[in-house]
């Protein structure tokens, strides 16, 4: 329906303009309680008193499980490149080594491209990124970035027949993610 069409049928400029305002409101309280319980689960987090059993993330993947590769140093700087100045992952950075766009991996974490883009590395984005991380790990076997996005394009027959970003964008990424793991490791899966 079309702005005139909404003031011909009774609502007046002024109460169009008071909505308005009252819409705005809800969306800066809204962003600004965001903030407080991103700022709450960082500081948790930051001092491991985080107790939350294993939910769901926006996917709808449990979170990720810690690897034991996460304490070899070599292959946690595999991806320091993931990482901005802050320590957190990038989902922009994350997005350039899988050669996905910005818009597609914003899908697979259930977030808009616009509230991805516009902090690529929100502690809200962390835990789902993990993910991602652990399997850019496999780099340190690839020849370089190339030769990884050619691997995620090829059908694994240890993964169901599916090549590795058809699981990213099921869902799958703890079973994509433990498969990795066990390749860095060289224990079966």
């Amino acid at each position: 329906m079309s702005n005139m069409k909404v003031l011909r049928g009774g609502m007046g400029s002024s109460e169009l303009a008071s909505l308005l305002a009252q819409l705005n409101e809800a969306k800066d309280q809204l962003e600004r309680l965001l903030t407080r319980v991103e700022e709450a689960l960082h500081r948790a987090t930051a001092s491991g008193t985080t107790t939350r059993a294993a939910e769901p993330t926006a996917s709808g993947t449990a979170p990720a499980r810690k690897s034991p590769l996460d304490q070899v140093k070599v292959v946690v700087e595999s991806t320091a490149d993931l990482r901005e100045s802050n320590g957190n992952l990038s989902a922009v950075r994350v997005a350039k080594v899988f050669g996905v766009s910005l818009s597609q991996l914003a899908g697979w974490l259930g977030r808009t491209k616009q509230a991805v883009s516009k902090t690529p590395d929100a502690d809200s984005l962390q835990e789902a990124l993990a993910y991602f991380e652990r399997v850019a790990r496999l780099r340190l076997l690839t020849k370089g970035d190339a030769g990884f996005r050619k691997w995620l394009r090829m059908p694994h027959p240890d993964v169901v027949e599916k090549n590795p970003l058809e699981l990213l964008a099921k869902g799958e990424w703890q079973t994509l993610a433990d498969f990795v793991d066990d390749i860095l490791s060289g224990t079966p899966g």
